[in-house]
């Protein structure tokens, strides 16, 4: 009997666990880390990486719990339209209440702030208009269409800037940012194209233009990104192996582009795997 129940406690506290982490989507937290890194990667190159390690695992842990909170505030908000568009998260099924939820977000942020407090001013400053902007966004912006969506590309773009304010060199990070931004400008379109019908509080894109012309938006923010991708290559930024990788990025994002038409929850995801491409060669690409 004794057996059974530790068994069934296991199997209760590992689903938690499992929960807890499709809330704060750590994978998310993880990829915008490995972007902080890339950011200071570009700005310093790897032979002075070594300068400011401790600093730029402070930035990593600050991201990914930013990262988790963002999402987790994100959840909070979206309950009534993921009961629709994504009736499988745990704020939705219950197993972790509005409660827990609120309060893990507080918690997080908190450290998010005290962490970079170790960190130079002008990091700790990117930290701390990057939580104000994702509450504005979350309280304001999400449900006025195009800004939010914008607010949202400005905060991915801005992954790489801290990597680069770590570094205490940001503008070489501009190019990169700019990238980011343009294609995950594409990406939260594309995303409230697959949300429409669930979207009955927001006054996303798609529902104040229509979802075709909402693609053409996104598709020319993508093609944007493209088009400027082989910039950090010409400007002396990144060598030849960025060129190789980014290449095969640009091909799923265009293919990616004509699949959001027609099924709009593949065309995000394709965006997503072309990103995730994408920082492969920003790291293959930097300067031994």
């Amino acid at each position: 009997y004794l057996t059974a129940k530790l068994a069934k406690v296991k199997v209760s506290y590992l689903g938690q666990i499992s929960d807890y982490m499709r809330l704060l989507r750590l994978w998310n937290g993880l990829i915008a880390g490995l972007a902080v890194l890339l950011g200071a990667v570009v700005a310093t190159g790897w032979s002075e990486l070594e300068d400011i390690l401790l600093d730029l695992l402070l930035g990593i842990l600050t991201v990914v719990m930013f990262m988790g909170a963002g999402n987790a505030l994100n959840d909070y908000f979206d309950v009534g339209t993921d009961r629709i568009a994504h009736p499988e998260r745990p704020l939705v099924k219950g197993t972790i209440s509005g409660t827990a939820a609120k309060t893990t977000i507080i918690v997080l942020f908190t450290a998010c702030l005290l962490v970079a407090v170790f960190l130079n001013i002008l990091a700790f400053i990117v930290v701390a208009l990057a939580m104000a902007s994702m509450i504005i966004y979350e309280l304001r912006l999400k449900r006025s269409g195009l800004s939010g969506n914008l607010m949202i590309s400005v905060l991915v773009g801005a992954l790489f800037m801290f990597g680069g304010a770590i570094a205490d060199s940001p503008d070489r990070t501009l190019i990169l940012a700019s990238l980011a931004g343009l294609a995950t400008l594409g990406r939260e379109i594309v995303k409230d194209i697959e949300d429409v019908r669930g979207d009955t509080t927001r006054n996303t894109l798609p529902k104040l233009i229509g979802t075709k012309r909402a693609g053409i938006i996104a598709s020319v923010s993508v093609i944007g990104a493209v088009l400027l991708s082989p910039a950090p290559y010409l400007l002396g930024h990144l060598d030849l192996p960025y060129l190789l990788f980014v290449s095969c990025a640009d091909g799923l994002f265009i293919v990616g582009v004509f699949s959001q038409f027609g099924n709009p929850a593949r065309g995000q995801q394709i965006f997503k795997m072309a990103m995730v491409l994408a920082l492969l060669a920003f790291v293959v690409g930097v300067p031994v």
